[in-house]
């Protein structure tokens, strides 16, 4: 039995990772006594699955019945500030997540080497970039945690990898800092999520748990090292690296150190100062392993990135436009910016916003040739665009706003969408409103005669 799961167990949140996590549990027979409460209706199969087994549950809200349970798994999305959360934390009782109850079934037999990659932004590049080089090794990966696939669902399989995204919802609700990963790496920190953590200081320590939880190296930037020394409690096992510094395992002037050797940017099928950052962490992490970094990057010419991160949809008249909807915070197009010349850039912003305070961001859009608001749920942001004397306009619709961006264009510019919130004013995810820009880009011609 997993220590911290104790008595009747209730499940907070029931979506696929404690779906997964609750199907391999009643096969391994890890207690018997379970609870499900979801604030979101249950599915018909997950609902038929829970009474086939016998499993109590109730849907469209948080009773006191969950809060009759002795231990607690917690949807990482669940807030331990509000709510639900703030009850389970207040209550004193153990709590979980699917991810720390997976590692430590991992745990009970012999397994493959486990990497946690996390960071405000980058880590599915980071995570689908090292599972690719791993697997020309003739190495048997699995990718997932935060990204695809939960871990709860492949622990009947061996690997010979665990590759795995870890989100700073899923750090703050592991119960213990013991060593459940082999290597990990933090990519990067900036303001996000703000929203769930309340501070900075608390998203920032939920990430730097991952150096606490890892019996080998952590690879971390080597400002995190200076600025957070109190949580590093085992300097000896952290590894930096450094963006336009030197240093061991470093990037500057084009040119990428590993070890002694140097490699340049131009070995490389892409561009994008973000998409360095994230081939330097692997390509550390990769020389920990024992891999080349030469192998590295002759491997990396056949990676495939993954959609709507800072993509060239298309080339109209000699404008460029990205899709880079997947960045859903302020940092992450600040990073995306730097790729650009300000002067010659437009870009689209747009949805819910997470309590951030965009100071960065907002020297940076000073000089863009022209910023564009979607939708109306930005409000913090385009008061600080008003109050800063930034020029921009409105859109009520993606329509609208790629053509705005289309008439203030000319060649040689470039139309980014990096909307700096989550997509959830407007659509269903990330995914849905980039496919949507790039439907609208496609048949721009027709659209402005």
């Amino acid at each position: 039995m997993i220590p911290v799961l104790k008595g009747r167990i209730g499940f907070a949140g029931f979506g696929i990772s404690n779906y997964k996590l609750l199907q391999t549990l009643l096969k391994k027979s890890f207690g018997s006594d379970f609870f499900v409460s979801d604030k979101h209706s249950i599915g018909d199969d997950a609902k038929l699955f829970l009474r086939e087994k016998g499993v109590e549950f109730e849907e469209n809200a948080h009773t006191s019945r969950l809060m009759e349970c002795d231990s607690f798994v917690v949807s990482p999305g669940i807030s331990p500030f509000f709510g639900i959360g703030k009850e389970i934390v207040d209550s004193g009782r153990p709590f979980t997540t699917e991810l720390e109850v997976s590692l430590d079934i991992l745990n009970m037999k012999p397994h493959g080497t486990v990497i946690g990659i996390t960071g405000t932004n980058g880590k599915s590049t980071t995570v689908t970039m090292l599972s690719h080089i791993l697997s020309r090794r003739n190495k048997r990966v699995f990718q997932g945690g935060n990204l695809g696939e939960p871990l709860s669902g492949s622990l009947e399989d061996s690997y010979d990898f665990y590759v795995l995204e870890v989100s700073s919802f899923q750090l703050k609700w592991f119960s213990e800092d013991t060593h459940r990963f082999h290597l990990s790496a933090i990519i990067n920190l900036g303001e996000d999520h703000l929203d769930y953590h309340k501070t900075f200081e608390d998203y920032c320590g939920s990430k730097l748990r991952l150096i606490g939880m890892t019996e080998g190296f952590s690879v971390v930037p080597s400002s995190l090292s200076e600025s957070y020394s109190t949580h590093l409690s085992r300097p000896d096992n952290v590894v930096t690296f450094s963006m336009f510094e030197d240093g061991k395992f470093s990037f500057k002037d084009g040119l990428f150190r590993i070890g002694t050797k140097q490699l340049s940017t131009l070995i490389l099928p892409y561009e994008g100062l973000h998409n360095y950052e994230d081939t330097l962490v692997v390509a550390t992490i990769s020389y920990l392993m024992g891999i080349p970094p030469e192998v590295v990057f002759e491997d990396l010419k056949s990676y495939s990135f993954l959609s709507h991160r800072l993509q060239l949809v298309r080339e109209i008249g000699g404008v460029k436009y990205y899709d880079d909807s997947k960045a859903t915070n302020a940092h992450a197009v600040s990073s995306a910016l730097k790729s650009f010349v300000p002067e010659k850039t437009v870009l689209i912003l747009g949805g819910k916003e997470k309590d951030e305070s965009y100071r960065e961001l907002i020297e940076q859009l000073k000089r863009l040739k022209l910023v564009v608001v979607l939708g109306s749920s930005m409000k913090t942001l385009v008061s600080m665009l008003v109050a800063s004397g930034i020029k921009f306009s409105k859109a009520s619709s993606m329509e609208e706003a790629v053509r705005i961006c289309a008439d203030f264009s000319c060649g040689g510019d470039s139309v980014l969408l990096s909307p700096a919130g989550s997509s959830f004013d407007l659509y269903k995810n990330y995914a849905e409103r980039g496919k949507h820009f790039r439907g609208i880009v496609d048949s721009l011609e027709s659209i402005t005669l």
